[in-house]
């Protein structure tokens, strides 16, 4: 039963806990018992005790899941329940000794209408799929109720048994699930995720940036008009409803290489993957509109369906799936506040300003509300796979694009002035998440782990002593820091610059340059700075198989750094052609995608589990 629930709530990087009406521990996440302290040392009696052993910035951070609050977890197989939690009587007004026939007793309680639908929810997960939904229960006295469930299937390692754990909440007087089942909730399963339609893009851009004659493609955002109003009069099940016929009509419009996916209630992302040229994207995503829109039986009720659509196209070579989807988004927020079916982001006076004011504000809120979080990247040492050097990458989670990456937003904050507060930011959570490796994996300790600090702070003695303050806090203090910094920094390179960075080495840190070779590049920055290490820049890497002036170049940087007692890493690695280049000409670290993608913080203590040198195969595999 314990592994079963504690493999569910380790889905979340948040601590999670869940408690009994008298707030004492049933059960806590991996990352709410490394919080505690030492390996090995038991959770609290109870929940107010558990939040003493936090820091203060992490209380608020604490996922606390009463069960006396209208949860109901569930833990079973086919045979029958394993665990009901005290809630159940509460929630559901019936014995939980009901319950003989499993999970699917709760069929028996279900709405009518909502039975069909759940019933298959049911067989899917038994198949072995998670699966998410809002079903009605009837309660003995007639009242009806709304729940949102979260059912997930786990083997059970002791016995092999498959095991299916439900975490239900009573959501009647909730517009929205609590924040605990919205993090994998997505009730509407007929589209591909957001992260599958990110990967489809990048794929199309590295494509583009590869071919000579690349195929032509295009990005949208569609919403539909008014579709909270349609939840309000009808009800979230109805609402699901039609979103699935939605999806079911627009796939019916789309070709074989095209994407749909679905980004937040009634946003959806179109990639269309073969149009002829802009005219002919256009044409087909009116098309798309086209039947989309109409008339929907919502129940006994006809609804109008009105879509709007904002489509945006690659621009040049240097387009990224950030800078897509942020003119798609901006060209879609015009076509609402136009109420326009379609604008396109061929306009870019008024959209770039509309993008940046958008971001701009959004940023702000981001950071007060930390929609931030790290994955993590591993340098490899090619000759014995061990992991040299961990980079932290920091990604934004914005509510309506996504996942966003650091070249997106980075820029806007250092010119909006709010890049130091980021920075602050994210040394203190990367403090936070070294803490808990180091208990969970204390083989983590002796690995370096660097952050991107923006240049914008250098030579502000005042933003240095903020720096200086967090690094002598724990764990921060005790760990292998590297800021890896940009050229940029000593363009108008100054005595005061010189002596920040020098201070910082004496704090502990050191201090890595990035992108070598790609921008300012100078030689003079080697022999007048402070440095540690250089990264060489991943456009030499690009080519170093195939173009022996790209080798030529590689090889003398390497020479350099050795020469002048620094480390060289080469970025990028995408190929083993180019992997077993670099490794044949004696770099002795390596980072890219060939090895590994980046990853969450929760998979990096599984590359130093095993004491085998191959690693990077680990990461490759994971």
């Amino acid at each position: 039963m314990r592994p079963a629930i504690c493999e569910l709530m380790d889905q979340f990087d948040e601590p999670v806990i869940v408690v009994d009406e008298s707030e004492r521990i049933l059960f806590g996440n991996r990352t709410a018992q490394l919080r505690v302290g030492q390996t090995g040392r038991a959770m609290p009696e109870n929940y107010k005790e558990f939040l003493v052993t936090l820091p203060e910035p992490e209380k608020f951070r604490v996922l606390h899941a009463p069960v006396a609050a209208g949860f109901v977890l569930l833990i079973g197989s086919a045979e029958g329940l394993r665990y009901v939690s005290p809630s159940f009587g509460r929630v559901f007004g019936r014995e939980s000794t009901l319950l003989h026939k499993g999970h699917s007793s709760l069929l028996d309680f279900v709405h009518h209408e909502d039975r069909p639908v759940t019933e298959k929810h049911f067989a899917k997960v038994q198949e072995g799929a998670a699966v998410d939904h809002e079903f009605r229960i009837v309660k003995p006295s007639g009242e009806i109720r709304k729940l949102w469930n979260q059912m997930r299937p786990i083997v059970d390692e002791q016995s092999g048994e498959l095991l299916i754990v439900s975490l239900s909440e009573d959501i009647t007087e909730r517009s929205e699930p609590h924040p605990i089942l919205q993090v994998l909730s997505d009730p509407v399963r007929a589209c591909d995720s957001a992260s599958h339609f990110r990967r489809a893009i990048e794929d199309r851009i590295r494509i583009w940036g590869t071919t000579p004659n690349p195929p032509f493609f295009a990005v949208a955002f569609l919403d539909l008009a008014r579709f909270r109003s349609i939840n309000e009069s009808f009800g979230y099940t109805a609402g699901d409803g039609l979103l699935r016929e939605v999806a079911r009509r627009a796939r019916g419009a789309l070709g074989t290489g095209d994407t749909l996916a679905r980004f937040g209630a009634d946003l959806y992302a179109v990639l269309l993957g073969s149009p002829q040229d802009i005219a002919d994207a256009e044409t087909r995503m009116r098309n798309l509109l086209l039947q989309i829109s109409g008339n929907y039986s919502v129940g006994s009720t006809t609804v109008n369906v009105v879509p709007r659509a904002g489509l945006a196209f690659p621009n040049g070579m240097d387009c990224s799936t950030d800078s897509l989807l942020r003119d798609a988004d901006a060209a879609h927020q015009q076509a609402k506040q136009k109420r326009e079916s379609l604008v396109t982001s061929k306009q870019p006076g008024s959209l770039k300003s509309l993008v940046q004011s958008s971001l701009e504000f959004d940023l702000a809120r981001a950071i007060s509300q930390d929609e931030f979080f790290f994955e993590f990247q591993p340098v490899f040492d090619p000759g014995n796979g061990r992991v040299r050097i961990l980079e932290a990458l920091l990604r934004w989670h914005h509510p309506r694009l996504g996942i966003i990456s650091p070249a997106s937003f980075i820029s806007l904050a250092e010119d909006s002035g709010l890049v130091l507060k980021l920075d602050m930011l994210g040394l203190e959570r990367l403090g936070r998440q070294m803490s808990a490796w180091r208990v969970e994996c204390p083989r983590m300790a002796e690995v370096p782990v660097s952050i991107n600090i923006s240049g914008r702070h250098f030579p502000n003695f005042v933003l240095e002593k903020q720096f200086h303050r967090l690094l002598r806090q724990s764990p921060l203090r005790e760990s292998r820091i590297i800021f890896e910094i940009t050229e940029s920094v000593f363009v108008e390179g100054s005595h005061r610059t010189c002596a920040g960075l020098q201070g910082l080495r004496d704090a502990g840190v050191q201090i890595w340059l990035d992108d070598f070779g790609e921008g300012y590049s100078s030689f003079r920055y080697l022999t007048h700075f402070p440095i540690d290490g250089l990264k060489v820049a991943s456009c030499f890497v690009r080519s170093c198989a195939d173009q022996p002036r790209s080798r030529v170049v590689l090889s003398s940087l390497f020479s350099l750094a050795r020469g002048m007692g620094m480390q060289a890493i080469a970025e990028g690695v995408e190929t083993v052609e180019q992997f077993e280049t670099l490794r044949a000409m004696g770099f002795e670290a390596l980072q890219g995608y060939y090895l590994s993608r980046p990853m969450p913080a929760k998979n990096i203590p599984g590359l130093f589990a095993d004491s085998s040198p191959r690693s990077f195969e680990l990461a490759r595999s994971a």
